[in-house]
Order: structure tokens, then C-alpha cells, then sequence
């Protein structure tokens, strides 16, 4: 965008092009001279073509976020930077929003609230498949990898998790999850299925299925909530049981935790100002609502009620502050019924007055928020404004931000936020509603600052609640980005436009199948005409994808579930003509043998592992030869090897053939696995 010209021609030389047509266009027209009035109207319209390309030939910023629309991309908003807190059983309850700092005013907000009886985690226990139990407190706590479904190396093993106090209502859990090593797992999609069946049971209860999972099936860290069963009851030593275990382990990596925690809650580095809370009451005096807020307990507080006009100011509440927020006693008589009908409107004292502002009702009319440079996340800020209904009387209405007001309509209740000059834009009654005059006419109820990719704090730097000065411990803050700029979206959108949807090469449907949603593919070769079936036929239109999982052992192999995962991604991306086949690696096995001479000290199990290293399972490998050459070379490759002598390959079944070279060759969906290595080792 941007990189082509198009105002090339300065006004004297329209000029002098359209002079040199006019003998040819009107021959009889003999005076060219400045003082002809043809030759002036001629000078006119080369002034305004000049005028109209050079209009034309500038992108703004405004036509730049347009054609990257209209190109199906929207620029990413900016994201506040977020921590985890781990609170211990005996620090207070806290309501959510309430405001941490840092040493240099960093400020913090807590993104939900810390209840005053919380479950409290005493022992973790490990439980292997003979019954025995193993406790793994030491191991969590000091962020030491344990795998708690393949313990002791045997599978089968399940994690204990002992309560000391039962949860009210849910149970909220903190999983740190060692992340695995080899290639990052693609995020998944709505149709993905996690990589491995986990069960849930409390003891006494039946199995509960999670109210949300942010682990993916303990595919990396985050948070789970479960529901607390009735029928939970503690057991002989008092401790509520929960029970972890795996019914189904899948193809990829084994589950290894070095963290478990019931006290973590969540902090966004934000500073929130205004804040909106809605309600849906019965039309009747005296209803109450409680607000779990910290800024509602201490802010300024705006309420109103809509009924069939609209919304309007309430005539009469009581707000009573409490430790954990706010109780909220309004008469209701005469709202709507139907869906929210109760706005309360909560400001941040120290910046009231900087979050109304009287307005005189004219088109395109401004406001400045004045915030020292601080960057607003759009996507939560909102207006109430005083608006013209379709009665012809004005109440508050609601109005919401938009990139640009000329797709708008003239009675749409919108705004533009200018972050850089800090100005909320309203329209001119053409593209945008105008407000309508009077003091106090807009209301900012909702906004809240970041310092975005300032945010990101590490986990040594003292984070203490403002209200106490008590000090927190948390991890390491990250998360934090700005708006996303035009030229990261120019960039975003020529590396995806780079890619193609559909496949037609060989290349793309390998690399459409390393890209399936929720899993970690490890490698994948496309072999077109190839039927696993019928390898020695070729298939006309068929194109079968060969697909290993990162997976552990010496032989990972594809289950059904990570096939029909594949499949699904496949069949998104293949042409109308073209049929595809998920199929697993076939693992054919042979042996090495021969004579190495090596010096004193050359351990064997060194020539062992470098010729598994040599031919480990990979892309490279599918459907490879396992050459003379590249062995000896893997084995010459060790510490104190001298000379590798009568070398042979051989194969342990019928999946492989030696070629005249002595080289093993497989068919192109096989990989040569090896199964021994008998080697001489000699000293010379």
C-alpha cells in the first residue's frame, strides 16, 4: 500500500501534453498564447487533474484500515499485561478491581475476586497402580517436573488433590504445566478435540465435568473449574478428595506438572476509571443487587432505570459499601420488564469530574479525555449521552466506540476514539448522531487505561496491594501488547495472503496437516497417487498424508483420534477433485552390524545412541533409505572411534529390500526403526 504513484505529471506538463493535442483535436484553433480564453479553461482543468491525483494518490490511515477490512483483516486491539497471584489461606477476601501497585506506580487491578472461605489445599498425593502413594508436595512446590498419570515410568498412576475446607460452590484450580520440548502445539479451533480424556472425582461423588478448562486437557498452564457435588464428603483423615486420572492418554507428550495451586487469582495491569454494571430487576420498590466490586465500594455512583422511553435517572436508592462491595437498593417501579433494566454507573472519585462533559450540540463535536499518554482499551469503552428519541424527547442513551464514523449512519449512536490526540469524535448528523446540548450531556461509564507492553513485569519485582500495603507474591507479568500498528497489519496480511486455503501442491497438503488445530505434529510427507491399502497401485486423484505425532518412546505412532484430527483439517483444504488419507508412520525394523575399532574407553552404548540419533523418527526419515554410508558416519561421529569396518544393514522383515549398494530401502509411508546393533568393538 502506498508504494505506487500516481500523481507523476506536474501541472506544466498537462499542460504541454494537452497544447501538443489540440492541432490534431481543432486544427482552425491557431493562437496557443496564455492570454487565449480556451488556453485558460485548458490551464484550469490541468490545475484540477493535478488536484485530483495527487487526492488520489494519498492512503490514509483511515483508507488503510478500510481496505484491510474489506480484505477481511481487523487490527488487533491492545491487551494489558496479566499475572497470576498466590494468596495464602490466611490472607483476607477481596473484592475484584481492587488495586495493586508496584515501586514505580505500576498500577494492577484484580480481574475477580478472592473469597473470604476458599478451599484451601493440604496434601498432594500421587497414587500408583498397586495402591501405593507417593506425596509430591515437595516436588510441586519447588517447580520440579512430575509426570502424575506415568509415575515410576508405568502408566496407569492417578493425582490426589486433599482439601481441608470444602469450596462453597466452585472449585477453582491453578495447573502449572511443564511445557514439552520439540515443536508448540497449533491452537486449537471449535471443532478440536483435546489431545487426551481426563476424569474428574470428588470423592463420595460421581465424576464432574469441568465448568472451564484453560488448560486444554493440561496441555500448558491455566486455570480449571469444577462444580462442588453435593455428594462430596471428607474422608477418614477429614480431607475433601479430589482424584485426577487419565482415561485416555493419546499419541503426543506425557503430562508432566511442576505446580498445583487452589489460592492463584488473576491481575491485569489496568487502572479502570469508570465501570458499568447491569442489571434486570422486577419492576417493583425495593430491589437490591450486590456489586463484587472494589471501585463500587469507594467510587461515585450514577444509577438509572429503563422503561419504555428509554433510560432515565432513578428517583431514589440506597448504596450501602461493604467489604466485599456493594449492596444496591433501588425502587424499581415503572422500569421495563424484559432483559437488563438497572445500569449503575460507578466513577472513580479522583477523575469524576473528568469523565463528564457539557456539550453544545454541534456536528463533530469533541472531547478531550486528557490521560497523560496512557492507552485506552477501546473494546471496553463505552458513553452514556443525551439523545434524541423517535418521540422528539431527549434521554441518556448509550453509545459505543467505532474506527470510523463515514459507514455510519446519521441516527447511529456512535463515537471515534484518536488515541494519539486523546479526543472521543462524535458525527455530523450525515455519518453519526450529534449529541444533543447540555450540561453533563456525556458520560464516559466505562474506561480503562493500560500501560500495555509496559506492563510486562517480572516476578521479582514486589507487587503490594494499595489499600494495606500488603505484599503479594506472583508471577512474572506478560501479556501486554499496544494496538496493533498499520504496518504490523500490512505485514499480517501479505504473510497471509502468502499462504493459500486450498492446496495444490504436494508441500501444502504437509504443511496443512502440520497446521491441524490442537495438535502437535512433529512431521508430515504428502505422497500423491500413494494408497496404504495398495501401495504397489497408484491411485489417480488421491493424495495420502503421512503424519507422526510428538509423541514419546523411540516410536511415536498416530492414534485414531489424532488421524480423524488431521482428516477434518484435509478435508477443509483439499480441492473438489482431489480425495486425502490421514495414515500413521509404519515402523519397519532392522539391524546394524559390524566392527568398530575404537580406543580404550569408547563406551558401546555411545555407538548404540548414535545410530539411533542418526536414524530417530522424523520428516526426513519417511520413506527414506537407511544408507551404509550415513551409519558409519553417525558411528565415525564418536569420541574415540578409529575406524568402522564390514558394516551391514540388514532388514528384520518383509517391509524393507536391500539394494545392490547395501543400502535398505522402504516403501514411501515406512520408516526404518532400529532394533539392534551388534557391533565388535575392538581396540587397535
Amino acid at each position: 500500500m502506498g508504494s505506487r504513484r500516481l500523481d507523476d505529471q506536474r501541472f506544466e506538463e498537462i499542460v504541454a501534453e494537452a497544447e501538443g493535442r489540440l492541432p490534431w483535436l481543432c486544427p482552425v484553433w491557431t493562437d496557443h498564447n496564455a492570454h487565449d480564453p480556451g488556453i485558460t479553461l485548458l490551464e484550469l482543468m490541468a490545475w484540477y487533474k493535478e488536484l485530483q491525483q495527487y487526492q488520489l494518490d494519498q492512503l490514509t490511515p483511515a483508507m488503510q484500515r478500510k481496505l484491510l477490512a474489506l480484505a477481511g483483516l481487523q487490527l488487533a486491539p491492545a491487551r494489558p499485561a496479566s499475572c497470576a497471584l498466590e494468596v495464602p489461606p490466611e490472607a483476607p477476601a477481596r473484592p475484584a478491581l481492587t488495586r495493586l501497585t508496584t515501586p514505580r506506580e505500576t498500577p494492577f487491578e484484580l480481574a475477580e475476586p478472592i473469597p473470604a472461605v476458599r478451599p484451601v489445599l493440604a496434601r498432594l498425593l500421587v497414587e500408583q497402580p498397586d495402591g501405593r502413594q507417593v506425596d509430591v508436595a515437595a516436588l510441586a512446590a519447588d517447580g520440579t517436573p512430575f509426570p502424575p498419570f506415568a509415575f515410576g515410568g508405568g502408566a496407569g498412576s492417578s493425582l490426589l488433590l486433599g482439601f481441608s475446607r470444602r469450596p462453597e460452590e466452585t472449585l477453582r484450580l491453578w495447573f502449572q504445566v511443564k511445557a514439552p520440548a520439540g515443536v508448540r502445539r497449533n491452537a486449537p479451533d471449535a471443532d478440536s478435540l483435546p489431545p487426551r480424556t481426563l476424569v474428574w472425582e470428588p470423592d463420595g461423588a460421581g465424576p464432574v465435568r469441568p465448568l472451564e478448562d484453560g488448560t486444554w486437557a493440561l496441555s500448558w498452564s491455566g486455570y480449571v473449574a469444577l462444580p462442588a457435588p453435593d455428594g462430596w464428603s471428607p474422608g477418614a483423615d477429614g480431607l475433601w478428595w479430589l482424584r485426577l486420572r487419565q482415561a485416555e492418554g493419546g499419541c503426543e507428550e506425557q503430562v508432566r506438572l511442576c505446580g498445583v495451586s487452589a489460592g492463584r487469582y488473576r491481575a491485569l495491569q489496568q487502572e479502570t476509571r469508570a465501570a458499568a454494571f447491569r442489571f434486570a430487576v422486577a419492576a417493583a420498590p425495593e430491589q437490591t443487587v450486590f456489586v463484587p466490586c472494589a471501585l463500587a465500594a469507594e467510587a461515585g455512583l450514577l444509577v438509572y432505570l429503563r422503561d419504555a422511553g428509554g433510560w432515565r435517572p432513578a428517583d431514589a436508592f440506597r448504596a450501602d459499601r461493604e467489604a466485599q462491595g456493594l449492596r444496591l437498593t433501588v425502587d424499581a417501579s415503572g422500569a421495563a420488564g424484559g432483559g437488563e433494566n438497572l445500569l449503575l454507573v460507578c466513577l472513580d472519585r479522583q477523575h469524576a469530574r473528568e469523565l463528564r462533559f457539557d456539550a453544545r450540540g454541534l456536528p463533530g463535536e469533541q472531547f478531550s479525555l486528557r490521560l497523560d499518554g496512557q492507552t485506552v482499551l477501546t473494546e471496553r469503552l463505552r458513553l452514556l449521552c443525551s439523545t434524541l428519541q423517535a418521540d422528539g424527547s431527549v434521554r441518556p442513551a448509550e453509545w459505543r466506540c467505532v474506527d470510523d464514523l463515514s459507514a455510519c449512519g446519521p441516527r447511529d449512536r456512535v463515537f471515534t476514539y484518536d488515541a494519539r490526540r486523546e479526543l472521543l469524535t462524535f458525527g455530523d448528523g450525515l455519518h453519526g448522531a450529534v449529541v444533543m446540548p447540555g450540561a453533563g450531556a456525556v458520560l464516559v461509564t466505562e474506561l480503562v487505561l493500560s500501560q500495555c507492553g509496559g506492563g510486562n513485569i517480572p516476578a521479582d519485582l514486589p507487587l503490594t496491594f494499595r489499600d494495606d500495603d500488603a505484599p503479594v507474591r506472583h508471577g512474572a507479568a506478560d501479556g501486554g501488547r499496544g494496538a496493533e500498528t498499520l504496518r504490523e497489519g500490512r505485514a499480517r496480511l501479505l504473510a497471509r495472503l502468502g499462504r493459500t486455503e486450498k492446496c495444490l501442491s504436494a508441500e501444502d497438503f504437509a504443511r496443512c496437516a502440520r497446521e491441524t488445530p490442537g495438535l502437535r505434529v512433529a512431521a508430515a510427507r504428502a505422497l500423491p497417487d500413494f494408497d496404504a491399502a495398495a501401495p504397489r497401485q497408484r491411485r489417480s486423484a488421491l493424495v495420502s498424508v503421512v503424519v507422526l505425532p510428538a509423541g514419546e518412546g523411540p516410536r511415536p505412532m498416530a492414534d485414531g483420534r489424532f488421524l480423524a484430527a488431521v482428516n477434518r483439517q484435509l478435508e477443509r483444504c483439499r480441492p473438489v477433485c482431489i480425495r486425502t488419507a490421514a495414515i500413521p508412520a509404519r515402523y519397519v525394523p532392522f539391524a546394524v552390524s559390524g566392527r568398530v575399532v575404537a580406543a580404550a574407553g569408547t563406551d558401546a552404548a555411545a555407538l548404540r545412541a548414535a545410530l539411533e540419533a542418526c536414524f530417530a523418527p522424523r520428516e526426513a526419515r519417511i520413506g527414506a533409505p537407511a544408507r551404509q554410508e550415513d551409519a558409519a558416519a553417525a558411528l565415525q561421529r564418536v569420541p574415540g572411534v578409529l575406524r568402522v569396518e564390514r558394516l551391514t544393514l540388514r532388514g528384520l522383515d518383509q517391509g524393507s529390500y536391500r539394494t545392490p549398494a547395501g543400502d535398505l530401502q522402504v516403501l514411501p509411508d515406512a520408516i526404518l526403526s532400529l532394533e539392534r546393533a551388534e557391533l565388535e568393538l575392538a581396540r587397535p
